[in-house]
């Protein structure tokens, strides 16, 4: 297996969703319109990306008044990323806002995800965000469309893949993917990345990150994730070292009392438990990245 590595560095408050060739643009007042969704999933397929979508709402039509743009009323059942809970299902006027999407592999198999901005009475209920709901699915378009999972993957105001390249390719068989749900305030970014895959046909998250920039004198760090696949034989999948460098600025001449610039490294390595299927890591020193942050907050 060939060694693998990607670095995503975090560009203070400034975040690009995804690429303008997979994105579709919200228009017209916020509705996305029906040619968008009929377009095909890629060049020369008969799939169309409102296919997909009707896999996650059954029930999705023209809107009665206007018929360029869809609307559905019902959701399949969809777990929370962030959570243990039950699945829940929307039951209100659904509409896509935005959608894109990212090709991935999976136990050597060709999957789309597809993410998408949706509104809907009743979801995240009780937080800064209700009414809005980020969906990720995942799905096999071969012989035939299939749904394989969906969650909401929406933590924050703003969420979807990380950066330009948020694929991470584990081996020539696997890759993993990165998303982010990030706010911002005055001098302040917070940021909660996680570091997810596809199990046979599950989405599972690896490693799960909150990194928080800051300027002011004294305050401006800024925090850069990386991760990397390293060889681990006899295993189901490779090893992954998560690396976050922490960068200090040094203080101008502005600042009453200057302090000098530094920088820190936190890596946590994670092995695959085939027992129980899931991601582990012994270490413990992104655990102390995640006090010296929620410390500032």
């Amino acid at each position: 297996m060939n060694r693998t590595s990607i670095t995503v560095f975090v560009v203070f408050l400034v975040l690009t969703l995804c690429s303008a060739s997979t994105q579709a643009a919200v228009s017209n007042g916020g509705s996305l319109q029906l040619v968008e969704l009929k377009s095909p999933v890629q060049q020369g397929s008969k799939t169309a990306y409102i296919d997909l979508f009707r896999k996650l709402f059954p029930d999705m039509q023209t809107d009665s008044t206007d018929d360029e743009a869809v609307i559905a009323h019902r959701s399949v059942p969809i777990r929370r990323i962030d959570a243990d809970q039950e699945s829940v299902v929307l039951e209100s006027d659904i509409e896509i806002k935005v959608f894109d999407s990212r090709w991935v592999r999976s136990a050597g198999r060709r999957l789309l995800l597809l993410r998408a901005d949706l509104s809907a009475e009743g979801a995240n209920e009780a937080t800064p965000y209700e009414g809005e709901a980020t969906i990720l699915a995942v799905f096999s378009l071969e012989p035939t469309i299939e749904l394989l999972d969906m969650m909401d993957i929406k933590t924050d105001r703003i969420t979807g893949f990380w950066g330009n390249h948020p694929v991470v390719h584990l081996n020539s068989q696997n890759d993993a993917f990165v998303i982010y749900s990030t706010h911002w305030n005055a001098g302040e970014s917070y940021n909660d990345l996680a570091l997810m895959f596809v199990d046979d046909g599950r989405f599972k998250v690896i490693s799960s990150l909150f990194l928080f920039n800051t300027q002011g004198c004294g305050v401006t760090f800024t925090e850069s994730p990386s991760f990397r696949a390293l060889p681990a034989v006899g295993h189901k999948y490779p090893k992954i070292l998560v690396t976050v460098r922490l960068k200090k600025d040094a203080d101008t001449n502005e600042c009453d009392r200057r302090t000098r610039a530094y920088t820190k490294y936190y890596q946590a390595l994670y092995y695959w438990n085939q027992a129980k299927a899931q991601y582990e890591s012994s270490s413990h020193q992104l655990d102390k990245l995640d006090k010296f942050n929620r410390d500032r907050l």
